[in-house]
């Protein structure tokens, strides 16, 4: 489907981003927490890589599907809290990952592909 939606979408992700998201689809398949409650809290309760990541899917989530969209927040809340998240992953990974590092410069290009995802399943 990630395949699909890049060619409906027309934005081809990096083979290393297109596993990631792919992975990501598969591990909160049935997260009944996406997004989290109250995004800007968890993310200052965050204290290790994944915590920052599983904030970063959620955020991904919600941007490219509006799972539950917070009320009352700009339109690129959750890109900007989905950049920050990743980017704290990559720093709180030891030695920095690179793979963070990338999903957050590319969160809005995952956003749309995950979009045309949704658009796929519909």
């Amino acid at each position: 489907m990630v395949v699909a939606a890049e060619g409906n979408t027309q934005t081809m992700l990096e083979e290393e981003l297109e596993a990631y998201l792919v992975q990501m689809m598969a591990r909160h398949f049935r997260n009944q927490r996406i997004p989290p409650e109250i995004v800007c809290l968890e993310l200052a309760k965050a204290r290790h890589a994944q915590d920052f990541r599983d904030i970063g899917d959620g955020c991904l989530f919600v941007d490219a599907w509006r799972i539950k969209p917070a009320r009352l927040v700009a339109k690129d809340y959750y890109l900007a809290l989905g950049q920050i998240a990743y980017g704290r992953a990559a720093l709180f990974s030891r030695p920095v990952d690179a793979l963070f590092e990338k999903l957050s410069k590319e969160f809005a290009t995952l956003s749309r592909v995950l979009a045309g995802v949704r658009q796929l399943a519909a």
